[in-house]
C-alpha cells in the first residue's frame, strides 16, 4: 500500500503546473460617433439621452447605463433591440443562444526583441450568452443601468503561433512574460454590434447602433486578475476569461471520474449569476 502510495505522488510530482490560463482582452471602436472616455467606458450621447457600454469583468459581461436627459419617460425595448456578431442578430429578449467565429490574419509581432516580425495566423472562437426580458422603464432625468448579457467565449482555436513574446506589468509593476497578439478593426476574430431601441412613443422609435472589436488578445498563467493593476481591471474595454487547468491525469489517479467535464468544449452560462 505505502508503494502505490509513493507511486502516486511521483506521477504527482511529474505533472504538469496546475495553473489556470488566463486571457486578457481589450476592446475598441471606430464608430466616430462614439467616444471612448478616460475609464474606457464607450458613451454615445444625444440631446435625448446619453448610452455608455462597458466590459470589464470574467466573460465581458454586457453593463448598459442609459440616462433620460427628457421630462418624460423612455423605455428600451429589449425585443427589438440585439447582439449582432458575424452579421448574425441575437435577441436581447431571449434565452440562451451561442455562436462562433473565425478568422484569417496577417499579424505584426511588436516583442521584446529588436525590429518587426510578420507572420501569417488563422483561428477563431466560440461561446454562448444568456439573455434577459422585455421592456426597461427610464423615469425623467434618470439613469438606469442594465446587464442583459454576458460573453462566454472560449479562445482554443485560435492559432498558437500568432501569438508573439512580450510583457506585461502586474500590481506591483513587475514585468512578466506574456504572449499577445494585437488586431485592428479588419483581421480582429471577434467583432460585434449593439442594436439598441428606446421609445417614449412606441410608434416613434429611436435606433442606436454602436460597434466593437476586440483590439488584442494576452495570454497567461502567470498573472491573475487579483494581481493585475487597478487601472487596468477597472477600465470598461477591459475584460478576462479563465481556462482552467487540465487536471484529467491527476483526477485518473486519484480514481474520480471527469470524463463529461474533461471532453466539454462547449461554456454554459450560469443563469444565477445575473
Amino acid at each position: 500500500m505505502k508503494r502505490v502510495i509513493y507511486i502516486a505522488f511521483v506521477l504527482i510530482a511529474l505533472l504538469p503546473s496546475c495553473n489556470s490560463t488566463f486571457f486578457y482582452s481589450t476592446l475598441n471602436t471606430e464608430n466616430k460617433y462614439v467616444e471612448k472616455v478616460d475609464n474606457g467606458d464607450f458613451l454615445l450621447e444625444t440631446d435625448s439621452l446619453w448610452i455608455a457600454y462597458c466590459f470589464k469583468g470574467e466573460s465581458a459581461p454586457i453593463q448598459i447605463t442609459v440616462f433620460n436627459k427628457l421630462d418624460k419617460p423612455l423605455y428600451i425595448d429589449w425585443q427589438r433591440s440585439a447582439l449582432i456578431i458575424n452579421k448574425v442578430a441575437y435577441s436581447y429578449s431571449g434565452n440562451n443562444a451561442s455562436f462562433s467565429g473565425k478568422s484569417q490574419t496577417f499579424t505584426n509581432s511588436y516583442s521584446t526583441y529588436p525590429g518587426q516580425t510578420s507572420s501569417y495566423s488563422e483561428g477563431g472562437f466560440d461561446g454562448s450568452m444568456n439573455m434577459p426580458q422585455n421592456t426597461t422603464f427610464i423615469p425623467p432625468k434618470t439613469m438606469i443601468s442594465h446587464i442583459p448579457l454576458k460573453l462566454d467565449l472560449n479562445f482554443d482555436n485560435i492559432n498558437k503561433k500568432s501569438f508573439k513574446k512580450g510583457y506585461m506589468g502586474n500590481k506591483n509593476n513587475d514585468a512578466i512574460g506574456i504572449k499577445r497578439i494585437d488586431f485592428d478593426e479588419s483581421n480582429s476574430p471577434l467583432q460585434f454590434s449593439s442594436y439598441l431601441t428606446i421609445y417614449a412613443s412606441p410608434d416613434k422609435p429611436m435606433i442606436f447602433e454602436q460597434s466593437f472589436y476586440m483590439s488584442n488578445l494576452i495570454k497567461t498563467s502567470s498573472i491573475t486578475p487579483n494581481n493585475l493593476p487597478t487601472e487596468m481591471v477597472d477600465r470598461g474595454d477591459f475584460f478576462y476569461l479563465e481556462k482552467p487547468a487540465n487536471t484529467t491525469a491527476l483526477d485518473i489517479i486519484l480514481g474520480t471520474t471527469i470524463v463529461a467535464g474533461a471532453i466539454a468544449i462547449e461554456i454554459a452560462v450560469d443563469s444565477d449569476r445575473y
